[in-house]
């Protein structure tokens, strides 16, 4: 009979034990779905159209999860320099970024393939739709994670557009010009003769009106009207596309796995729909911008055949870029066929 109770005894708290178990087990992910959840998002400058739809992000993210998720977007680099995004995410200083990949190409340097000459779109959501398929790659997955970093957000620059104050109608014209362009571009305009020059973006008005530099290779049309560079040049040149270069936005891993996936779920379809609405934003600028420019502008038609001699050159640089890559035991190569691969398959809007 002892034995009997005894048992009884047992069992009863043995089935406690399980419920409370169950209970402790259950709790955290309600309380995780319910819990309110801050995200800070360290930028740099101004609000600007390349971050028009981080605000769009940010706001219907709160919307969607009635408030539980409130991010906050700090600009003017007042949570880490421009060059130092990757290490504050990667320490957790915060859950958000942008990255411009030129600022650090030894931290992400498979990623720098988009800053090759001429090898991007020219249209914006075509090379946005790159990216994306570019971050489908293990490799350049691995090289995010190294930072414990996770794609957040998809945006490429529009295309670069040589403005000048001098007319460039040849590429014998780039003999001894002076033109703020950085990167591979530079690199490639020098092998005809052009002067590179790194003057920092607030500079350029000044550089271009004291004629420290007759030229500028600039986002079309966004970036030269917010400077105002068009207010110091006399051309410019739509028709030659010098490339582009990815400004995109990461989050911190362990932030975004802790997300409830509903969470997860909302930024995602809006992970899919930026690139169109970033287009819009674009091209709403350009149908401001590009009469406006023709008012005191000259627009040139570079000849195909010119810009032939440009590409002929730039295969050396990809070859070159995708050499280096390899020498440091990076698949250089095999990331250069996939994105030219990419490019081909995609539709062009």
């Amino acid at each position: 009979m002892e034995r009997r109770k005894l048992g009884t005894k047992c069992l009863v708290a043995l089935c406690s034990l399980i419920f409370v178990a169950g209970v402790f087990s259950i709790t955290p992910q309600a309380i995780s779905a319910d819990k309110k959840i801050v995200w800070n998002v360290s930028l740099w400058g101004g609000p600007r159209t390349s971050t028009s739809q981080v605000h769009a992000w940010a706001e219907k993210m709160e919307q969607n999860t009635n408030g539980r998720w409130k991010i906050k977007l700090h600009y003017g680099a007042v949570l880490a320099p421009p060059k130092e995004q990757l290490d504050g995410l990667k320490a957790g200083l915060f859950q958000g970024c942008c990255i411009f990949t030129q600022l650090h190409p030894g931290k992400l340097p498979l990623h720098t393939v988009s800053d090759l000459p001429f090898i991007s779109p020219d249209k914006f959501i075509n090379s946005t739709q790159l990216l994306m398929e570019l971050w489908k790659h293990p490799a350049l997955k691995t090289e995010l994670l190294k930072w414990n970093a996770v794609p957040l957000l998809p945006h490429a620059n529009p295309p670069y557009v040589i403005m000048s104050n001098k007319p460039i109608r040849k590429v014998a014209d780039f003999n001894g010009l002076r033109i703020r362009v950085g990167g591979e571009f530079g690199s490639l305009l020098k092998q005809f003769g052009a002067v590179p020059a790194i003057v920092p973006a607030p500079s350029i008005y000044e550089s271009l009106q004291r004629g420290v530099v007759d030229a500028v290779a600039s986002v079309w049309t966004a970036g030269i009207a917010d400077y105002k560079q068009h207010e110091v040049t006399k051309y410019a040149i739509p028709s030659l596309s010098l490339g582009t270069n990815f400004f995109y936005f990461l989050a911190n891993k362990d932030a975004w796995d802790a997300l409830p996936q509903e969470f997860r779920d909302y930024s995602m379809d809006f992970y899919y729909k930026a690139p169109m609405l970033w287009a819009y934003q674009y091209k709403k600028k350009d149908q401001k911008n590009i009469p406006m420019f023709k008012k005191t502008l000259e627009f040139i038609e570079f000849p195909a055949s010119e810009k032939e001699k440009l590409l002929a050159k730039a295969k050396e640089v990809y070859r070159r870029w995708a050499e280096d890559k390899e020498r440091k035991g990076l698949p250089g190569n095999e990331v250069l066929q996939y994105y030219l691969k990419k490019r081909k398959g995609l539709v062009d809007y």
